[in-house]
């Protein structure tokens, strides 16, 4: 049988009743259970190493600090995640400075296929190019491309509009398809070997 980790594992209850009642012991287990996945988390959300260190650090005090609100409604890992997520978002929003556009400028348009330049074929490093991508474009692109969040999430994450998300993740792939195409074209212009 497969050993589930990081947020597909269940908690033990008995772990979390001791972490409420304050055992640190207890919660010293609870992060060594979820710290590696709530890192790899807030690493694909923000794309700095030190950004995503510190998010962790504060997403676990905030879930130390607040372990007694959690009710066994759902599953304790996914109230961890949301807590790397939020505290990564706020720290990316901190970090953002940008004007943006108001809603009624912003049209959602175009096609947000990155397969319709065959980028993939290229064997090009997803990681790398999404390096290429400001922390609040890299932010959205993660969260709804890679963890799944719809547009109205990512809008509430965020504190703004439905069209927000999507016209911040139009641009994200737009990003990526030109640094995809600009890499392709640096390897078909390099020399050979």
């Amino acid at each position: 049988m497969k050993r589930q980790s990081g947020f597909n594992q269940t908690t033990p209850k008995e772990l979390i009743l001791l972490a409420q009642k304050g055992d640190i012991d207890a919660f010293e287990q609870i992060y060594r259970l979820f710290s590696s996945a709530s890192y790899s988390l807030s690493y694909r959300i923000c794309g700095q190493k030190a950004l995503a260190e510190d998010s962790v650090h504060e997403a676990f005090v905030k879930i130390m600090k607040n372990i007694n609100q959690f009710k066994s409604k759902g599953s304790f890992a996914g109230w961890c995640r949301r807590i790397v997520t939020f505290e990564t978002i706020n720290r990316v929003k901190q970090m953002s400075r940008l004007s943006l556009v108001s809603d009624e400028v912003l049209e959602f348009s175009g096609n947000l296929d990155l397969f319709d330049h065959m980028w993939i074929e290229s064997r090009i490093d997803l990681k790398k190019l999404m390096q290429s991508l400001s922390p609040l474009s890299r932010a959205v692109f993660s969260l709804h491309e890679i963890e799944g969040y719809n547009h109205k999430e990512i809008a509430q994450l965020f504190g703004k509009s439905v069209s927000f998300s999507k016209v911040t993740l139009s641009r994200a792939y737009k990003t990526l398809r030109q640094e995809a195409l600009s890499d392709k074209q640096d390897r078909k212009n390099a020399p050979e070997q």
